[in-house]
């Protein structure tokens, strides 16, 4: 019979999400606490490489994933990987009250479900004689929102009184919302326009909303130092994030990584440091990038210049003026570019954003109409009302800052921006010195963002830069949310690392 730990790991899934979407996290967290242990399921691959050829021909990413796999294995042979015994597993809670368009109705509405989700759970754990003296959640996208919010709930009703908050983490979650920074007119019309296609849910990660009779939106409230919500995120230890620095349509940097800045929105002019052991897909968190030298970038660009004529030539790199010959064989490819933006400028984006439209605005009315019969019967079942924004008065959180400052030794410094870019020394002339001399302003973000961003920080997280390069899905292939997609693999990596340095059980 297997045995588990008297722990509660609830993982909650994201905008439009579903249970499904952690398949491969409960499968990978079935096989890291049981004899199959994670590593097998990427040394298996072996079995489908010849020794020979096709072996040597595995990318350098692949031959790190078989080095992860055999130094977990090793580990768990060896007896130093106690922590994934059997008799440790963790109960685990998928989260289903949410799903689909469900998430529509609010961070606020969805984690009081959350919440109501693991109370049952808990409940029945009780009633089945089964004890849970810990707990630990994770949210994925939206779900971290959500799971902000629920974890708020539960502190108000003192369930953490008797159950030990242990891991809060979050993969790509919009801690301050996902409202675009900048003015132009794209940017403008994106922060006008998308949050009134996604409900309540939308106003509320555009920052558009009043929350309850508080006169700042609910992810401000979210965000404050006096309010429940805040006071039991501090109370979890061991808080992390992981962070996709491109490729993510869905959730940028800044606000997954809670960040005034982004060191990633060049690529071309940095060097990525990986972690060791789960390099390339995770970046070194002390420091994540380097700052290319001049000569570096002036190379780059000398390469790119001759890569374009070598790509048109279809051979050697020669420097100079196109042939008549390369530009007869540009002529093809540019016009194919061409008819294929042209479809999709004019027909097939209109039709999707016609579409998409409709959907919001149906989903919307829906939404609207549960959110109306969801509060009537929550507020005569648990009164929400009264302690929505019920805020610690000064004395009680003196006592609890004081205490949290005693019992947390997790994490890094909260100023992860600080450690960011380390300069290459590898140039002694000063000119050049200077000229690299890098330094991040300050991305235009809102004022509510940035005291979000500073209220946030003031907590210790251990924060883990992702870099996904084999799918454009960098949001959904972090945590392998579709086991049967091209490019997911990179996102195992990210699961083990989590599985193996992160979760403490």
């Amino acid at each position: 019979m297997e045995q588990h730990s008297d722990h509660l790991l609830v993982l909650v899934h994201g905008l439009w999400g579903n249970a499904s979407h952690f398949d491969y996290i409960t499968r990978a967290i079935d096989q890291f606490y049981t004899y199959d242990d994670l590593a097998s399921n990427w040394t298996a691959k072996d079995e489908y490489v010849d020794d020979d050829d096709e072996h040597a021909a595995q990318s350098d990413h692949e031959k790190d994933v078989f080095a992860i796999a055999e130094k977990v294995k090793g580990l768990r042979e060896s007896g130093k990987l106690a922590k994934n015994s059997k008799y440790r597993k963790p109960y685990v809670l998928v989260t289903r009250s949410n799903e689909g368009y469900l998430t529509y109705d609010g961070i606020d509405m969805c984690g009081e479900k959350v919440a109501d989700e693991i109370e049952q759970a808990l409940d029945t754990y009780e009633r089945q004689n089964i004890p849970i003296n810990k707990i630990s959640v994770v949210g994925y996208s939206l779900g971290g929102l959500m799971a902000r919010y629920a974890i708020g709930i539960l502190y108000q009703k003192g369930i953490f009184k008797k159950i030990t908050p242990v891991n809060f983490t979050t993969f790509c979650t919009p801690h301050v919302g996902v409202r675009a920074p900048g003015k132009d007119l794209p940017t403008t019309l994106f922060n006008t326009l998308v949050p009134r296609t996604i409900s309540a849910t939308g106003r509320q990660l555009f920052m558009l909303d009043k929350f309850s009779t508080s006169s700042m939106p609910l992810m401000c409230f979210l965000a404050d130092k006096s309010s429940i919500f805040y006071h039991a995120l501090s109370l979890f230890p061991n808080r992390a994030l992981y962070a996709n620095i491109a490729n993510d349509r869905r959730t940028s940097w800044f606000t997954a990584a809670i960040s005034h800045t982004d060191p990633f929105l060049d690529l071309h002019n940095v060097v990525l440091n990986p972690l060791p052991g789960y390099g390339p897909t995770i970046l070194d968190v002390s420091h994540p990038v380097t700052r290319k030298s001049l000569s570096e970038m002036q190379q780059d660009i000398t390469y790119s210049a001759y890569d374009s004529l070598s790509d048109v030539s279809g051979g050697g790199r020669t420097v100079g003026v196109r042939t008549r010959a390369q530009q007869l064989t540009i002529l093809p490819g540019l016009c194919k570019s061409v008819i294929i933006m042209i479809v999709n400028l004019f027909f097939i984006s209109p039709v999707w954003v016609l579409a998409f439209l409709i959907s919001g605005t149906i989903q919307t009315f829906y939404s609207s109409r549960r959110l109306r019969e969801f509060h009537t019967k929550k507020k005569g079942r648990y009164g929400l009302d009264e302690f929505r924004l019920l805020r610690l008065d000064e004395q009680v959180e003196d006592v609890v800052d004081t205490v949290l400052g005693d019992f947390i030794p997790y994490g890094i410094s909260h100023s992860l921006v600080d450690n960011l870019v380390c300069e290459s020394d590898e140039d002694s002339d000063s000119e050049e010195k200077r000229l690299r001399h890098y330094h991040l302003p300050p991305l235009d973000l809102t004022e509510d963002q940035n005291k979000m961003i500073r209220s946030l920080n003031s907590l210790e997280w251990r924060k883990f830069p992702v870099q996904i390069t084999k799918t454009k899905a960098a949001h959904a292939a972090i945590i392998v949310r579709h086991m049967d997609w091209k490019g997911m693999e990179e996102g195992e990596v990210v699961i083990c690392h989590w599985l193996n340095e992160i979760l403490q059980v």
